[in-house]
């Protein structure tokens, strides 16, 4: 089975921001989710966007375990990504990673230098750098992205992430548009699937139009363990205000 600390990444590196208005500007956003495995809650993720001077953008993530998990783990995974657009494109500046709370702790630092076309890596305090492309994304960032294309009404979605000192593909497709129904209420959304090359374990979301393509919950089947992860909105807001939704059935 997949280690808690590890699915709490997971689902944070497949959330999506808010989508972009005029101009690739996006809105302020905030968003909270359950997380659960196996029908039992083990944990809460928050995700927020905020505007930021000089024209720049922070994404932020925040997920801890909580509940009758919280006496058997204390872990807390916080992501943020600092960006800026030039040129109708999302060009990641400072990514940050920090998980805490349980005996093997981590924290990783990328800075993104476009002048040279290069990024540097701080892992525990060794630093080194690697050549990127035009286009590369941190996997933070890539949810704006995403969000992006999926305003533009792209199926599939192809992106180059810096990661670990590797440069990766991210791949997804729509495959279905389908209601769904979560603690934030039921929502049409269009289902999506997250391509991969082995076949260990399936991951989907469904994205809701009505709240910027904004993932309401999030299923990642681990098949050789035989267990289902699951992350589903509660809540959100966007630009300050609370999302009204149609509240779910008891």
């Amino acid at each position: 089975m997949k280690p808690f600390h590890l699915f709490l990444i997971a689902a944070i590196g497949l959330m999506f921001a808010a989508s972009l208005r005029a101009g690739n500007v996006p809105d302020d956003f905030t968003a909270l989710y359950a997380i659960s495995l196996n029908n039992f809650v083990i944990g809460e993720s928050e995700i927020k966007l905020e505007a930021q001077p000089k024209s720049q953008y922070l994404y932020r993530s925040n997920t801890r375990s909580t509940g009758i998990a919280r006496l058997f783990r204390s872990d807390v995974v916080q992501e943020s990504s600092r960006f800026d657009i030039r040129r109708s494109s999302i060009r990641p500046l400072e990514y940050r990673f920090d998980h805490t709370g349980s005996k093997k702790q981590r924290h990783a630092l990328l800075n993104f230098d476009w002048k040279n076309m290069k990024v540097s890596n701080t892992v525990e305090g060794h630093t080194w750098e690697m050549e990127i492309p035009q286009n590369a994304l941190d996997k933070l960032v890539v949810q704006i992205a995403v969000m992006a294309d999926l305003t533009a009404g792209k199926k599939e979605l192809i992106y180059n992430i810096a990661d670990g000192g590797k440069l990766k593909e991210y791949r997804f497709a729509v495959v279905a548009t389908e209601t769904i129904r979560v603690p934030a209420g039921e929502f049409e959304a269009f289902k999506i699937e997250r391509i991969r090359k082995d076949n260990d374990r399936t991951t989907y979301l469904w994205c809701a139009p009505s709240l910027n393509y904004l993932p309401v919950r999030i299923e990642q089947i681990e098949h050789e363990d035989d267990v289902t992860y699951l992350s589903e909105l509660k809540q959100t807001s966007i630009g300050g205000q609370p999302t009204a939704t149609e509240p779910a059935t008891p």
